[in-house]
């Protein structure tokens, strides 16, 4: 038996064994505690606590590229460069005017497919600069006051052929006869709240709504229609005096949601037959939560091949140390009910049946489940066998 007389690293537990004369923190007394803690087994404990450390470490700098990547998507939802997506042009730069929407993200609920929004008008205080226009960033807070606006929803506006002015092209909502959705411009605090609907942008086996998560995209589309207020009231012409919007800006984040947009002021070409802003939206799942479903993913994937390889070994290989040195029918039963519990606290999960499930969770559950039932009918055979045998040994006796 091992005790402290003939413990070959009992030197280190001794105090007259002590380097005399060493300045603390030196090499040698650095030395000298790194092989006591060596000799107390110490070291095992340093470094997995070290690992542990290390894990942690790397899990929050993974967190914080995330949330920089949502810093940066927010940022660029107020630059020109959203109107070079797929393709569209950029404005030509003396075209652009001052007008433009503010759409603050609030919610957007992934089981309804309803994104929430309000927005205001802002009148940009010049000059804004288009050396540059990709580049160009628009600044909510450099803002004039504007004209009352009567703001029309999901409409066109055509050119107006009613009128006598000749100096430019007036436009005129298509059907005069819709009802605004409200104003903008009467107060500082005027905002209207809409709720977009958002449908599949493909029919992709990974990118469908809630099935495809956490790769699903969704997709909507509103289309803004701005006349003048004023005008409207003096002539009596609903839908008359079409404003000029050169785009929206959208401000604001949403949690575990990234909101990209796509901006078609028509206003602003000579080509256009219209004067409306068309705005493509498309919000799909951060790489937080991407990076979430891959971890959970693995790890369940990891416990059901162990489990899986562990019933292998003992009942279809024989090795009934196995069986009769570990509960694993203990084990199998626990992941039962670990499996689910783990995917309930993924972020923003819809409900059974995804694409995740398919993959992940019904297959885990299954094996699990199989397994379970295979160790317990195998221990109430080992267990008949014991009691036989102990019988028979006792008959002999």
């Amino acid at each position: 038996m091992m005790n402290r007389d003939n413990d070959p690293n009992r030197w280190s537990y001794d105090t007259v064994d002590r380097p005399e004369g060493v300045r603390m923190f030196s090499p040698a007394w650095f030395k000298y505690h790194w092989a006591v803690q060596s000799s107390r087994k110490r070291l095992g404990r340093l470094l997995y606590i070290v690992c542990g450390l290390i894990l942690l470490a790397g899990w929050l700098t993974v967190t914080m590229l995330f949330g920089r990547n949502l810093e940066t998507n927010e940022a660029s939802n107020s630059r020109f460069s959203a109107h070079v997506e797929n393709g569209l042009l950029p404005p030509p730069p003396d075209r652009i005017g001052t007008l433009f929407l503010v759409g603050q993200l609030n919610s957007f609920d992934p089981f309804s497919r309803n994104l929430n929004l309000d927005w205001t008008a802002i009148q940009v205080s010049q000059p804004i600069d288009t050396s540059d226009i990709l580049k160009t960033q628009i600044d909510i807070d450099r803002r004039e006051d504007t004209v009352p606006l009567a703001m029309f929803r999901d409409v066109l506006a055509v050119p107006d052929l009613e009128t006598n002015i000749t100096d430019y092209q007036p436009y005129r909502v298509q059907n005069p006869h819709v009802k605004p959705v409200g104003f903008l411009g009467l107060t500082q605090f005027d905002q209207i709240n809409t709720n977009i609907g958002m449908g599949q942008r493909s029919t992709n086996f990974w990118s469908q709504p809630e099935f495809g998560y956490p790769f699903d995209v969704f997709q909507g589309k509103i289309t803004w229609v701005a006349a003048n207020n004023d005008t409207i009231t003096a002539t009596g012409r609903p839908g008359t005096d079409v404003q000029a919007i050169s785009g929206a800006i959208l401000t604001d984040s949403l949690l575990n949601m990234k909101v990209r947009y796509q901006v078609n002021p028509t206003c602003l070409y000579d080509d256009a037959a219209g004067c409306d802003l068309v705005i493509q939206l498309w919000v799909t799942r951060t790489g937080l939560v991407k990076f979430c479903v891959f971890v959970v993913f693995g790890i369940n994937w990891f416990v059901t091949i162990a489990l899986f390889s562990l019933t292998g070994e003992s009942l279809l290989l024989n090795r009934h140390n196995i069986l009769e040195s570990t509960d694993i029918f203990a084990v199998c039963f626990s992941a039962l009910f670990a499996l689910p519990s783990v995917r309930s606290l993924l972020p923003g999960v819809p409900g059974y049946g995804c694409a995740l499930d398919l993959l992940g969770i019904l297959p885990n559950m299954i094996i699990i489940t199989l397994c379970t039932v295979f160790f317990a009918i195998s221990r109430l055979r080992l267990r008949y066998r014991h009691r036989a045998a102990a019988a028979a040994a006792a008959k002999d006796q």
